[in-house]
């Protein structure tokens, strides 16, 4: 596959690059600074850019075809918003519209799922009236996403962290209540749902709750 990676010098955008290379896979990562991706590989395309302008966002979409556009840009701060990120994810949604790209692949938060609350105490109580900020932030992001002509997937996943893949992981567009879930996902895991959806339509045009 020949994909691109926007965020892809933070913490789950590496880990999806670094993935993506083992598979095989021709990566473009769209990064502002190159120096802190600390990865080579003759497979691994770098344009320097700022998300933030359009004519940059252009400028890659337009060179090639690929065949999904990853959106792993995370927000600086839990509780602050971040109007730049969405300001950011418009310029990719309108390049990839002007430009046929592929599918977008969007990394989300399980709060934002209409059914979140199923979860427990924490998702419907707490996450929603302290992370007030973060969800709002979400919440305008997906709605970019899901107003878009593009063919997306929301990828909705709860606390992420950097354990090593497994493999053990379950992904669910209709929210099933389990006490033995562990409502968190390592960056590994997620990496893997993610370049496995590239061809697979289980989930186009949908927003997925993916977690351990």
């Amino acid at each position: 596959m020949n994909i691109i990676i926007f965020g892809a010098t933070g913490r789950t955008g590496k880990e999806l690059l670094q993935r993506a290379l083992d598979e095989g896979h021709t990566v473009t990562a769209f990064v502002r600074n190159p120096s802190k991706l600390g990865i080579s590989d003759s497979k691994l395309k770098v344009a320097q850019g700022e998300v933030t302008r359009y004519t940059d966002v252009d400028h890659v979409l337009k060179k090639e075809k690929f065949d999904a556009v990853f959106s792993a840009l995370g927000a600086k701060s839990m509780f602050k918003r971040d109007l730049v990120l969405i300001d950011a994810l418009k310029n990719i949604i309108q390049a990839m519209e002007n430009n046929e790209a592929g599918k977008l692949i969007h990394v989300s938060f399980i709060g934002t799922h209409r059914e979140a609350g199923k979860l427990g105490f924490l998702y419907k109580y707490v996450i929603p009236n302290v992370m007030t900020n973060l969800l709002r932030d979400h919440l305008d992001k997906d709605n970019l996403v899901t107003s878009s002509k593009l063919n997306w997937i929301l990828v909705q996943p709860p606390v992420l962290t950097m354990d090593r893949y497994n493999g053990k992981y379950v992904h669910e567009a209709e929210i099933h209540p389990d006490k033995s879930r562990k409502l968190k996902l390592s960056r590994a895991n997620l990496a893997d749902f993610m370049l496995k959806h590239v061809n697979d339509s289980t989930y186009d045009r949908k927003a997925v709750l993916v977690t351990e």
